[in-house]
């Protein structure tokens, strides 16, 4: 499929060092992850072999099959990707789909908010969500999962979602071919709805302007408590991925609605 080699493509533009050992490996096998993302953040990632659509008989049934809370609460970042591949559907029900029951929903909520309640549970969920079939066409964020970002801890998620912008922004300039463009856009997208979600949060606008600030070379210079740390945080980050004039003009104009 035309659109998945795309991802395939972008996905291997951003693989780092760390990770590119374990994509190859994921990449032979049938069963584990066709695609990987930097640091787990804001990259194309299917699950080959994961039921999809077709294959789901009733929503309760796949309730029955999902992973246990203690699951999503203490796997590591490559358990958290299969898990984050089966709540999703459940999140963007279609039409023809059994509609969850209140008790249902409460559960899938608890589960949700346990996965994004730590960094590997975060960074495995959004690996696969931000570049999913569901969160590329729908508007909006589904209720239980903007109810379950809301409810994480800001300090841990905000960077996190920050990334999520950042990265897919950065890499629609760095590529060439309008495809690799257009999934990274589109990707950048999804990362500022979720971003959205906690539009006007306090670590929201600390991060989003010391981004800012990095992004037009500036250092120091904010008064605010920790202020200076933030910065210097989004700098090592800047430098680590090699951002030039280009990508930072186009994340300085990105995260500046949230300034």
């Amino acid at each position: 499929m035309k659109y998945s080699r795309t991802l395939s493509l972008t996905l291997a533009s951003m693989l780092t060092r760390h990770h590119a050992s374990a994509f190859m490996m994921a990449s032979r096998s049938p069963t584990t992850v066709s695609k990987l993302s930097v640091n787990g953040v804001v990259t194309p990632l299917l699950l080959r072999g994961c039921p999809t659509r077709r294959h789901i008989v009733s929503q309760s049934h796949v309730l029955s099959a999902l992973p246990t809370a203690n699951d999503v609460s203490s796997d590591d970042f490559m358990k958290q990707l299969g898990h984050a591949s089966q709540i999703i559907p459940l999140l963007h029900p279609q039409d023809g789909d059994e509609l969850l029951t209140e008790d249902e929903s409460a559960s899938l909520l608890e589960l949700l908010s346990r996965q994004l309640g730590h960094s590997d549970g975060i960074r495995g969920f959004f690996a696969v969500y931000l570049t999913s079939p569901e969160s590329l066409v729908d508007e909006d964020v589904p209720s239980l999962l903007a109810d379950a970002v809301r409810s994480a801890d800001t300090k841990v998620m905000v960077p996190l979602a920050c990334m999520n912008v950042i990265m897919p922004t950065a890499m629609s300039s760095v590529h060439k071919d309008a495809e690799l463009i257009e999934s990274a856009s589109k990707t950048a997208s999804s990362g500022k709805k979720i971003l959205r979600l906690l539009k006007g949060n306090e670590d929201v606008v600390r991060n989003c302007k010391a981004i800012s600030r990095v992004c037009q070379g500036a250092e120091g210079g904010l008064t605010e408590n920790g202020a200076e740390d933030l910065i210097e945080y989004w700098e090592r980050f800047f430098v680590n991925y090699k951002y030039e004039e280009q990508q930072r003009s186009d994340i300085a104009l990105a995260v500046s609605e949230f300034c």
